[in-house]
């Protein structure tokens, strides 16, 4: 478990990456239309028992079309590398062969966590475009490595991937991304405040130059919204509908001092909900925003946490599929016993059938208390054909 805690120290990236001006070709990849044609994770031995039950149902829920790459950690000083454990655990997760037969591994230089999705925003053009932000910080360990796994993929695919790197600091997950609108919020402003981006109008403006779509920003200063990425409290379902997490539902559901048995990575504390009034307010604030873009705002229980924990139900993978809209959502309950967290997992589900999506549930118990659900833990590089 504590592998997935960033460590200290520097290590060059494996590529070079082209530093791009503000205006990028092509298409920003929506999130909740169109179907999946190939998917990127990371993979890393050490973290497996984290991230096997989400990686071993959302594999075997894929349709047998959908692509995949998979990001391992190599270390070139020891001479070893994560691809055997890989390939193990592909053959577990389906013994046919027929999952490890369409997944192309790639080499990188490690150590590396498994967060994928944050790495990169993609683009849609004759070769796919993985947008980064700036090199972080060397200190960063695993994060300045991640930074450069999408470097090793485009090396290993050129026909397919070029990676540009953009002016800003952000985790993809600042960004949700749902007919010709960008979301983001004022977490996305404050990390970059340092960087001349004092007022939403400026961040709001240069997004608009730099991916060619409206952009909503919702909060004015830091705090107003839930801290963290968007998906951690909303996700755009299509057709203008916004989902929306509502703590009261999740107090209701939890009970007002909810511990669902985990501890804190980062505090070694036990976690505690946090219903508190100005949490609630947050969640609020997001929905008020929303629904004054346009969007048409439907509610789903949440429990909060701290600033980077949920047990939400809007960190999602969707797709629209021969006419099916698919949500691979996350599901909590360890079992049957866990009857407060089983009860808002179905009624979570049942939200979403009524929106008219069909569920494919994914275990996220072991991963949630590292700040991540399924919707971190992929990246989805291309949507191709029709929905």
């Amino acid at each position: 478990m504590a592998a997935l805690v960033l460590r200290m120290a520097p290590r060059a990236p494996a590529a070079s990456i082209n530093k791009t001006p503000a205006g990028l070709a092509g298409e920003v990849l929506v999130e909740d239309e169109g179907p999946l044609s190939e998917v990127l994770f990371q993979y890393v031995a050490s973290q497996e028992a984290v991230v096997a039950p989400t990686y071993t149902d959302f594999l075997r829920a894929l349709d047998p079309a959908v692509h995949l790459v998979a990001v391992v950690p190599r270390d070139p000083d020891a001479g070893t590398s994560d691809a055997a454990a890989l390939r193990a655990f592909l053959a577990r997760t389906d013994p046919s062969g027929a999952l490890a037969a369409r997944t192309r591994i790639v080499e990188t230089g490690g150590p590396i966590t498994v967060w994928s999705k944050d790495r990169a925003l993609v683009l849609a053009a004759p070769r796919t475009q993985l947008v980064v932000p700036m090199r972080p910080d060397k200190k960063w360990r695993e994060r300045f490595n991640d930074w450069a796994t999408l470097a090793a993929v485009a090396q290993a695919m050129p026909e397919q991937y070029l990676v540009n790197e953009i002016p800003l600091d952000y985790d993809a997950g600042d960004f949700a991304v749902t007919g010709d609108k960008i979301v983001v919020d004022v977490n996305l402003l404050t990390k970059n405040q340092k960087h001349g981006l004092t007022t939403a109008k400026a961040l709001s403006e240069l997004l608009a130059r730099t991916f060619h779509r409206a952009i909503v920003v919702l909060g004015d200063a830091d705090g107003d919204v839930p801290r963290h990425h968007l998906s951690m409290y909303m996700t755009p379902l299509g057709g203008g509908v916004v989902l929306v997490g509502d703590p009261r539902a999740g107090r209701e559901l939890a009970g007002p001092t909810y511990t669902p048995g985990e501890e804190s990575p980062d505090t070694g504390e036990p976690l505690v909900a946090d219903f508190s009034e100005p949490t609630l307010a947050k969640f609020d604030r997001a929905a008020k925003d929303l629904a004054a873009a346009g969007f048409r705002v439907e509610r789903v229980p949440v429990v909060p946490f701290d600033d980077k924990t949920y047990l939400t139900y809007t960190n999602g993978v969707y797709e629209t599929r021969a006419g099916r809209k698919i949500a691979y959502l996350p599901q909590y309950a360890r079992d049957a016993a866990d009857v407060k967290v089983a009860k808002m997992d179905a009624l979570a589900a049942e939200k979403y059938r009524a929106l008219g999506w069909d569920v494919r549930a994914i275990r996220v118990r072991d991963a949630y208390r590292f700040h991540g659900t399924i919707g971190c833990l992929c990246n989805v590089l291309r949507r191709d054909g029709p929905p």
